[in-house]
């Protein structure tokens, strides 16, 4: 009986030495949980005042509202805690909600000025022991306004008007412009708060509203509030989801054509890339963070499987300086070398009249690109030429935005692509390639094969 009693708590020994070792080389998740860490940005210029001025004009309002919601929401504190936040020096694991794109692009065009107002946040796990980078998922939302011609350049805008709008992205509200004067004779912060108790008491940030013409959601002619589906997203962590694979899976680059790039500049009987333009021309950096982006979000809302971000230029080997929104404090996270990554290569694009009457014209925008899937630093596995066309009919007597058109039907083409990848439709293939079925099927089983993703549509 002695004997059986010490072998049996021989393998309790064993058994809890084992467990204990697979929880350090998971990870250790079974002791770890998620602390929230608060409001950041990722920025390329070490003064955030510079590239975020209306996002921390309302800072400290967003920061309440997100952990106002939390709170009331939160039913898992086992995973989530809400503690201590704003620190990246608390907890196991660090959720950070951080901002990478506060932009605002103008055109004069048919007499009127027409301004892009676009927002981009990722939600970021890392591990803070090591600074390394667990997970990233990037959301994005845009809004078109179109303004009257006041006699001077479109890029001369209204201060108020631009923190209104852009409080109305982080909201989801719809300001009537006949209203704009009654909040412009407040101060920023008065704006800041009265924005965000509207928002409050119409809980217009956890809703769907409705798309802008030429918005590029593709939702149904809908659009859902950035914070939407961030919330959803962290309200729903699982640890065990986390990304603890073997292989980390990126964009490895994008790259430009010359072709691509001459007629983004402003040349081959085209007029400039407004919406990835400055006063000094077109910005190819710019152009590939926008595409790398539209990229990792397409393919994270099909397999919710996190792509490494592409910054600066290139991910690989890249850190990301995130400055904390209550501290001095700088933190470089690094990002981990990609195991598998995708090239994304904008070859070019096609402007075709189809059609025209008296007194309206048919044309196609047609979007040329190639995306390669890479065993990074070792070999191209797999590729995809493709194109999208989209048409429309105009007004001959109205001038066309060319840049808009192109540019909705390049992030077409990394949307269907996803889907595509996801869930095959022999109907787009036959307009978006010439590659046959079967081996767009190969293609698409060899990348969810080496990156993990079960496929049971093989």
């Amino acid at each position: 009986m002695y004997y059986l009693y010490k072998l049996v708590s021989i393998k309790k020994i064993y058994f809890l030495t084992l467990l204990i070792l697979i929880s350090i080389s998971s990870g250790n998740l079974f002791a770890q949980k998620i602390q929230y860490s608060g409001l950041s940005y990722i920025s390329q210029n070490a003064d955030i005042k510079e590239s975020y001025q209306n996002t921390l004009k309302l800072e400290a309002n967003l920061r309440s509202l997100l952990i106002g919601h939390l709170k009331k929401n939160i039913t898992n504190e086992s995973i989530l805690s809400l503690g201590v936040s704003d620190s990246f020096k608390d907890g196991t694991l660090s959720l950070i909600i951080s901002m990478d794109t506060e932009r605002v692009s103008s055109i004069f065009f048919n007499n009127k000025c027409l301004h892009n107002f676009r927002l981009g946040i990722q939600t970021i796990i890392f591990n803070p022991k090591d600074q390394q980078i667990l997970s990233v998922k990037p959301y994005a939302s845009q809004k078109i306004y179109s303004d009257s011609f006041r006699g001077i350049d479109c890029n001369i805008r209204d201060k108020k008007e631009d923190l209104i709008r852009f409080a109305e992205l982080f909201y989801g509200l719809d300001i009537p412009k006949n209203t704009y004067q009654d909040y412009k004779n407040l101060s920023d912060l008065q704006i800041a708060e009265l924005m965000t108790k509207n928002a409050i008491a119409a809980e217009s940030y956890t809703k769907i509203y409705k798309l802008e013409d030429g918005d590029g959601g593709f939702v149904d002619g809908s659009r859902i509030s950035i914070f939407k589906q961030i919330f959803e997203d962290i309200l729903e962590l699982d640890l065990s989801s986390t990304k603890q694979t073997n292989f980390y899976v990126g964009i490895d680059d994008v790259v430009l054509s010359e072709l691509s790039v001459n007629q983004m500049s402003g040349q081959k009987n085209l007029k400039e890339n407004h919406d990835f333009s400055d006063l000094f021309g077109f910005k190819e950096s710019l152009y590939k963070v926008w595409a790398g982006q539209q990229f990792s979000k397409w393919f994270s809302a099909n397999f919710d499987y996190p792509l490494v971000p592409y910054v600066k230029g290139k991910a690989l080997g890249r850190d990301i300086a995130i400055k904390f929104a209550d501290t001095g404090e700088l933190l470089n996270l690094r990002l981990p070398s990609l195991d598998f990554g995708f090239v994304i290569k904008v070859k070019g694009f096609k402007k075709v009249k189809l059609d025209e009457s008296d007194l309206r014209e048919a044309y196609a925008w047609a979007a040329f690109t190639d995306i390669e899937f890479h065993n990074v630093g070792i070999e191209k596995i797999t590729s995809v030429s493709l194109k999208n066309v989209l048409t429309e009919e105009v007004n001959k007597i109205d001038d066309v935005d060319d840049w808009s058109n192109f540019n909705l039907s390049f992030n077409r083409t990394l949307k269907d692509y996803s889907d595509n990848l996801n869930s095959f439709d022999k109907k787009w293939l036959s307009k978006a390639s010439k590659m046959k079925s079967k081996d767009f099927k190969k293609h698409s089983n060899i990348i969810k094969d080496n990156i993990g993703i079960k496929n049971d549509k093989k």
